[in-house]
Protein backbone atom coordinates (compact mmCIF):
# COMPACT_ATOMS: atom_id res chain seq x y z
CA UNK A 1 0.00 0.00 0.00
CA UNK A 2 0.98 3.59 -0.86
CA UNK A 3 1.07 6.40 1.52
CA UNK A 4 2.01 10.07 0.52
CA UNK A 5 5.05 10.86 2.08
CA UNK A 6 6.66 7.66 2.54
CA UNK A 7 8.68 5.37 -0.16
CA UNK A 8 7.21 2.21 -1.07
CA UNK A 9 7.59 -0.72 1.44
CA UNK A 10 7.68 1.84 4.09
CA UNK A 11 4.75 1.34 6.57
CA UNK A 12 4.00 4.80 8.43
CA UNK A 13 4.49 5.45 12.03
CA UNK A 14 1.77 4.71 14.55
CA UNK A 15 1.46 8.32 15.21
CA UNK A 16 0.62 8.42 12.04
CA UNK A 17 -1.92 5.34 11.57
CA UNK A 18 -3.49 7.55 14.66
CA UNK A 19 -3.66 10.62 13.35
CA UNK A 20 -5.53 8.63 10.10
CA UNK A 21 -7.65 6.85 11.79
CA UNK A 22 -9.15 10.03 13.81
CA UNK A 23 -9.39 11.73 10.94
CA UNK A 24 -11.35 8.59 8.85
CA UNK A 25 -13.73 8.80 12.36
CA UNK A 26 -14.34 12.73 12.28
CA UNK A 27 -15.28 12.50 8.43
CA UNK A 28 -17.62 9.42 9.11
CA UNK A 29 -19.04 11.53 12.46
CA UNK A 30 -19.96 14.82 9.78
CA UNK A 31 -21.41 12.86 7.40
CA UNK A 32 -23.99 11.17 9.78
CA UNK A 33 -24.47 14.50 11.37
CA UNK A 34 -24.94 16.14 8.52
CA UNK A 35 -27.66 13.42 7.51
CA UNK A 36 -29.55 13.50 10.04
CA UNK A 37 -29.69 17.21 10.47
CA UNK A 38 -31.33 16.92 6.67
CA UNK A 39 -33.73 14.12 7.48
CA UNK A 40 -35.19 16.60 10.18
CA UNK A 41 -34.98 19.68 8.07
CA UNK A 42 -36.40 18.09 5.32
CA UNK A 43 -39.64 18.57 2.80
CA UNK A 44 -41.11 15.27 4.08
CA UNK A 45 -42.76 14.32 7.46
CA UNK A 46 -40.62 11.13 7.55
CA UNK A 47 -38.23 11.15 10.12
CA UNK A 48 -38.96 14.58 11.25
CA UNK A 49 -40.13 16.33 14.64
CA UNK A 50 -44.00 15.40 13.43
CA UNK A 51 -43.13 12.29 12.54
CA UNK A 52 -43.97 10.03 16.26
CA UNK A 53 -43.69 6.21 14.43
CA UNK A 54 -40.96 4.45 15.20
CA UNK A 55 -37.27 5.21 15.16
CA UNK A 56 -38.37 8.90 14.42
CA UNK A 57 -38.10 11.68 17.13
CA UNK A 58 -40.52 10.79 19.57
CA UNK A 59 -40.75 6.60 19.83
CA UNK A 60 -43.91 5.03 20.19
CA UNK A 61 -43.90 1.39 21.72
CA UNK A 62 -47.51 0.31 20.00
CA UNK A 63 -47.19 -2.23 17.74
CA UNK A 64 -50.00 -1.50 16.34
CA UNK A 65 -49.15 2.12 15.47
CA UNK A 66 -45.41 1.81 15.53
CA UNK A 67 -44.87 1.80 12.36
CA UNK A 68 -47.51 4.75 10.64
CA UNK A 69 -46.29 8.05 10.30
CA UNK A 70 -49.33 10.09 9.20
CA UNK A 71 -52.06 8.53 12.19
CA UNK A 72 -50.79 10.88 14.57
CA UNK A 73 -52.58 13.81 12.80
CA UNK A 74 -54.60 12.34 9.85
CA UNK A 75 -57.18 9.22 9.29
CA UNK A 76 -59.02 8.12 5.75
CA UNK A 77 -62.13 7.31 7.74
CA UNK A 78 -63.64 8.87 10.85
CA UNK A 79 -61.89 12.21 11.12
CA UNK A 80 -63.30 15.54 12.28
CA UNK A 81 -64.61 17.33 9.72
CA UNK A 82 -62.98 20.86 10.98
CA UNK A 83 -60.07 20.20 9.16
CA UNK A 84 -59.84 17.48 5.99
CA UNK A 85 -59.61 13.77 7.58
CA UNK A 86 -58.02 15.19 10.86
CA UNK A 87 -57.70 12.36 13.44
CA UNK A 88 -57.49 14.61 16.88
CA UNK A 89 -60.27 16.42 18.52
CA UNK A 90 -60.64 20.42 18.98
CA UNK A 91 -59.10 21.44 22.02
CA UNK A 92 -61.69 23.25 24.76
CA UNK A 93 -58.59 25.34 26.49
CA UNK A 94 -59.46 28.72 27.75
CA UNK A 95 -56.52 30.89 26.14
CA UNK A 96 -54.84 33.82 27.48
CA UNK A 97 -54.79 35.99 24.49
CA UNK A 98 -52.01 38.46 23.03
CA UNK A 99 -53.20 41.77 23.56
CA UNK A 100 -51.58 45.52 22.44
CA UNK A 101 -52.73 48.85 22.70
CA UNK A 102 -52.12 48.94 18.68
CA UNK A 103 -53.69 45.63 18.27
CA UNK A 104 -56.83 46.19 15.82
CA UNK A 105 -58.21 42.31 15.14
CA UNK A 106 -58.70 40.30 18.22
CA UNK A 107 -59.89 36.87 18.73
CA UNK A 108 -62.26 34.33 21.65
CA UNK A 109 -60.59 30.82 23.04
CA UNK A 110 -63.97 29.58 21.11
CA UNK A 111 -62.55 31.00 17.87
CA UNK A 112 -59.41 29.46 17.94
CA UNK A 113 -60.58 26.81 19.09
CA UNK A 114 -62.43 25.51 16.38
CA UNK A 115 -60.22 27.22 13.88
CA UNK A 116 -56.73 26.03 11.61
CA UNK A 117 -54.82 26.90 14.44
CA UNK A 118 -57.06 24.60 17.33
CA UNK A 119 -55.66 21.60 15.13
CA UNK A 120 -52.41 22.65 16.02
CA UNK A 121 -52.89 23.52 19.78
CA UNK A 122 -54.63 19.90 19.98
CA UNK A 123 -50.94 19.24 20.28
CA UNK A 124 -49.30 21.80 20.91
CA UNK A 125 -51.37 23.28 23.72
CA UNK A 126 -50.34 20.31 25.82
CA UNK A 127 -54.23 19.84 27.08
CA UNK A 128 -54.96 16.64 24.97
CA UNK A 129 -52.28 13.78 25.23
CA UNK A 130 -50.49 12.84 21.89
CA UNK A 131 -52.09 9.45 21.55
CA UNK A 132 -55.47 10.94 22.19
CA UNK A 133 -57.08 9.82 18.74
CA UNK A 134 -60.77 9.94 17.14
CA UNK A 135 -60.22 6.62 14.61
CA UNK A 136 -57.30 3.86 14.46
CA UNK A 137 -57.30 1.46 12.00
CA UNK A 138 -60.71 1.66 11.32
CA UNK A 139 -62.15 0.89 15.49
CA UNK A 140 -62.05 3.70 18.07
CA UNK A 141 -59.29 4.40 20.58
CA UNK A 142 -59.17 2.29 23.59
CA UNK A 143 -55.82 1.52 24.58
CA UNK A 144 -52.87 3.45 26.27
CA UNK A 145 -49.40 3.65 23.91
CA UNK A 146 -46.44 3.98 25.66
CA UNK A 147 -43.83 6.44 24.43
CA UNK A 148 -40.81 7.22 24.49
CA UNK A 149 -39.21 10.80 24.91
CA UNK A 150 -36.40 11.59 22.77
CA UNK A 151 -35.08 8.71 24.42
CA UNK A 152 -34.83 9.68 27.94
CA UNK A 153 -38.56 9.16 29.57
CA UNK A 154 -41.45 6.85 29.10
CA UNK A 155 -45.36 7.78 29.81
CA UNK A 156 -47.91 5.92 29.10
CA UNK A 157 -51.26 7.84 28.30
CA UNK A 158 -54.81 6.30 28.32
CA UNK A 159 -57.91 8.34 26.15
CA UNK A 160 -59.30 10.14 28.41
CA UNK A 161 -58.03 13.25 26.36
CA UNK A 162 -55.54 14.79 29.21
CA UNK A 163 -52.51 13.00 31.17
CA UNK A 164 -49.74 14.01 33.68
CA UNK A 165 -46.08 14.84 32.34
CA UNK A 166 -47.93 15.09 28.85
CA UNK A 167 -45.24 14.17 25.85
CA UNK A 168 -45.23 18.12 24.66
CA UNK A 169 -43.62 18.99 27.94
CA UNK A 170 -40.51 16.74 27.35
CA UNK A 171 -40.62 16.32 23.91
CA UNK A 172 -41.68 18.71 20.79
CA UNK A 173 -42.55 22.51 21.53
CA UNK A 174 -45.23 23.09 24.11
CA UNK A 175 -47.14 26.50 24.26
CA UNK A 176 -49.47 25.72 26.96
CA UNK A 177 -52.31 27.91 27.05
CA UNK A 178 -50.76 30.94 27.60
CA UNK A 179 -50.82 32.38 24.08
CA UNK A 180 -49.96 36.40 25.36
CA UNK A 181 -45.97 36.09 24.19
CA UNK A 182 -46.81 34.24 20.91
CA UNK A 183 -48.47 35.80 17.46
CA UNK A 184 -52.31 36.50 17.46
CA UNK A 185 -53.49 33.87 15.65
CA UNK A 186 -57.48 33.30 14.20
CA UNK A 187 -57.78 37.38 13.92
CA UNK A 188 -59.40 38.93 10.69
CA UNK A 189 -56.31 39.95 8.82
CA UNK A 190 -58.50 42.54 6.65
CA UNK A 191 -59.30 44.35 10.09
CA UNK A 192 -55.83 45.03 11.03
CA UNK A 193 -54.91 46.06 7.42
CA UNK A 194 -58.00 48.58 7.46
CA UNK A 195 -56.89 50.49 10.62
CA UNK A 196 -53.52 50.62 9.45
CA UNK A 197 -53.45 50.37 5.88
CA UNK A 198 -49.88 51.78 5.73
CA UNK A 199 -48.70 49.03 7.83
CA UNK A 200 -49.63 46.04 6.28
CA UNK A 201 -49.34 44.77 3.18
CA UNK A 202 -52.85 44.01 0.77
CA UNK A 203 -54.06 40.33 0.80
CA UNK A 204 -54.84 38.70 -2.69
CA UNK A 205 -57.64 36.52 -3.60
CA UNK A 206 -57.25 33.74 -6.09
CA UNK A 207 -59.69 31.59 -6.48
CA UNK A 208 -60.45 30.03 -3.54
CA UNK A 209 -56.82 30.66 -2.52
CA UNK A 210 -56.40 34.07 -0.01
CA UNK A 211 -52.55 34.82 0.48
CA UNK A 212 -50.52 37.69 1.43
CA UNK A 213 -47.91 37.57 -2.19
CA UNK A 214 -44.21 38.50 -1.57
CA UNK A 215 -41.25 37.87 -3.89
CA UNK A 216 -39.87 35.99 -1.51
CA UNK A 217 -42.71 33.37 -0.90
CA UNK A 218 -46.14 34.06 -0.36
CA UNK A 219 -48.35 33.21 3.04
CA UNK A 220 -51.78 31.84 2.98
CA UNK A 221 -54.66 33.63 5.33
CA UNK A 222 -57.66 30.92 5.37
CA UNK A 223 -61.36 31.87 4.91
CA UNK A 224 -63.54 32.10 2.04
CA UNK A 225 -63.66 35.81 1.12
CA UNK A 226 -60.43 38.93 1.66
CA UNK A 227 -63.21 40.62 4.08
CA UNK A 228 -63.14 37.17 6.27
CA UNK A 229 -60.04 35.63 5.94
CA UNK A 230 -57.68 35.18 9.20
CA UNK A 231 -54.06 34.48 10.31
CA UNK A 232 -53.47 31.37 11.45
CA UNK A 233 -50.64 29.23 12.68
CA UNK A 234 -50.36 27.54 9.46
CA UNK A 235 -50.25 30.93 8.08
CA UNK A 236 -46.39 31.35 8.79
CA UNK A 237 -45.94 27.70 9.37
CA UNK A 238 -46.04 24.54 6.87
CA UNK A 239 -46.71 21.29 9.15
CA UNK A 240 -45.18 19.22 6.04
CA UNK A 241 -42.61 20.47 5.29
CA UNK A 242 -39.36 20.99 7.65
CA UNK A 243 -36.86 22.19 5.33
CA UNK A 244 -36.76 25.58 6.58
CA UNK A 245 -36.13 24.75 10.08
CA UNK A 246 -39.42 25.04 12.74
CA UNK A 247 -41.65 24.53 10.01
CA UNK A 248 -41.61 27.94 8.81
CA UNK A 249 -43.17 28.57 5.13
CA UNK A 250 -39.82 30.11 3.89
CA UNK A 251 -36.70 31.53 5.34
CA UNK A 252 -37.22 34.53 7.68
CA UNK A 253 -33.71 36.00 6.55
CA UNK A 254 -33.56 39.80 6.82
CA UNK A 255 -37.36 38.68 8.58
CA UNK A 256 -38.59 37.63 4.98
CA UNK A 257 -41.21 36.37 6.91
CA UNK A 258 -42.48 39.45 9.12
CA UNK A 259 -42.37 41.59 6.27
CA UNK A 260 -44.48 39.76 4.16
CA UNK A 261 -47.25 40.82 5.93
CA UNK A 262 -45.84 43.63 7.64
CA UNK A 263 -44.63 47.14 6.37
CA UNK A 264 -41.90 48.24 8.41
Amino acid sequence: MMFQGYQKNQTPKGGERVKKAIITASLMILVMASSGYAARNSAVIATGPHDMSAGSALNNADATINGQTCVFCHTPHGGSTTVPLWNRNNPTSTYQLYTSSTLDSTTTSATIQSSVSGACLSCHDGSIAIDVLRNLNGVAFTSGVAFTVQGTATATYGNSGSGTNNILAGGIPYLGTDLRNDHPISMIYETSRAATATEFVTQTANGSKIYVASASGDLPLYGTSTATATVECASCHNPHNNSQGTFLRKSNAASAVCLTCHIK
